[in-house]
């Protein structure tokens, strides 16, 4: 898929019900939210550079966490655009400030590189994309998701939690005796 036919399909994209609170611009327990008609929705691939430079804004904040952990030692290979079978950016006046990723794994779907610009967090932006990505592994078939994060992340483990995630085994290609992954499933049944 092109990133021409990706943004194309943004359109006929699924919504997934929102509650009248959410309908508002505001998800469970946010103040402030962005009214959703302020918001635009892309599904494009993992090579736009819009979602590059959110990712790498990622890494910068993400990274040093884990510094004296790694020692050197390369982190698992990230995915590439042959994986990647949807990539959501979100944009606010025409700036991408979201975004997160469904890669296909041998044996499963995971959730990539879920990520909130600064200075749109708390805004219910994380759980939307959320549920937009389990809606898309639905439309392919999955019937479980999974996402790693790390432990030094409680910001994301609270995330998932709230939103029904349960903590699983470490998976490939997470290296379970690095005891920096917290990896997470979720059952997605039946449409």
């Amino acid at each position: 898929m092109t990133a021409a036919d990706a943004r194309q399909r943004v359109s006929s994209a699924p919504v997934p019900r929102r509650t009248a609170t959410e309908a508002a611009g505001r998800g469970p327990g946010d103040r402030d939210a962005i009214a959703p008609e302020a918001l635009t929705w892309e599904v494009t691939t993992w090579e736009d550079p819009r979602a590059a430079g959110l990712r790498a804004a990622m890494d910068s904040e993400i990274a040093p966490r884990y510094e004296d952990l790694r020692r050197g030692a390369p982190p698992p290979v990230p995915p590439t655009d042959q994986d990647v079978a949807a990539v959501l950016l979100v944009l606010a006046g025409g700036a991408a400030v979201a975004t997160g990723a469904l890669r296909r794994l041998p044996d499963r779907w995971e959730v990539k590189r879920l990520f909130i610009d600064r200075g749109h967090r708390r805004r219910g932006l994380a759980g939307r994309i959320l549920d937009r990505l389990e809606s898309e592994a639905r439309d392919r078939g999955a019937r479980a998701l999974y996402l790693q994060t790390g432990f030094r992340q409680p910001e994301a483990i609270a995330l998932y939690e709230r939103h029904g995630w349960r903590q699983a085994e470490v998976y490939p290609p997470y290296d379970p005796a690095d005891g920096i992954s917290v990896c997470f499933r979720k059952d997605l049944g039946a449409r």
